[in-house]
């Protein structure tokens, strides 16, 4: 069964990355001008505002750059304390993502993370959420 979630926000470009994730893959928009990933996905490249792109599996592996610990709920499906994170993808991009088997005490600065999958569901359909765990 899946945990509630807020329901996402869903585009074009929402649609097809959600679509990969049934299949747990993690694959994000590659400029085929640049090269770089966008995150999040959208219809043109920030860096060079080319329109051309494939989607790119990439490996699930980053280091952990920041975190916050929020003492209020902002969403009743979130309650206090919540635990938010951002990692940062080997390719590049800022992933913005809750923790997996990691407590608080237990975060610090420049920690390797790996993807793991949470089982989603919201009026769009069932989904996997992305999420970061420390790595083995």
């Amino acid at each position: 069964m899946a945990t509630e979630r807020p329901p996402r926000v869903m585009d074009a470009h929402a649609e097809r990355f959600w679509e990969f994730t049934l299949e747990q893959e993690l694959r994000l928009q590659r400029c085929g001008e640049c090269g770089r990933f966008r995150w999040p996905p959208g219809p043109v490249c920030d860096g060079c505002l080319s329109e051309d792109y494939s989607w790119e599996e990439v490996s699930g592996r980053g280091t952990l750059l920041c975190w916050v610990i929020y003492h209020r709920p902002y969403f009743a499906q979130y309650p206090a304390l919540h635990t938010v994170l951002m990692v940062e993808l080997d390719e590049g991009p800022l992933f913005v993502t809750q923790p997996l088997d990691l407590e608080t005490e237990d975060l610090r600065d420049c920690l390797a993370m790996q993807l793991d999958w949470l089982d989603g569901e919201d009026q769009h359909g069932e989904y996997q959420l992305p999420v970061f765990r420390p790595a083995a």
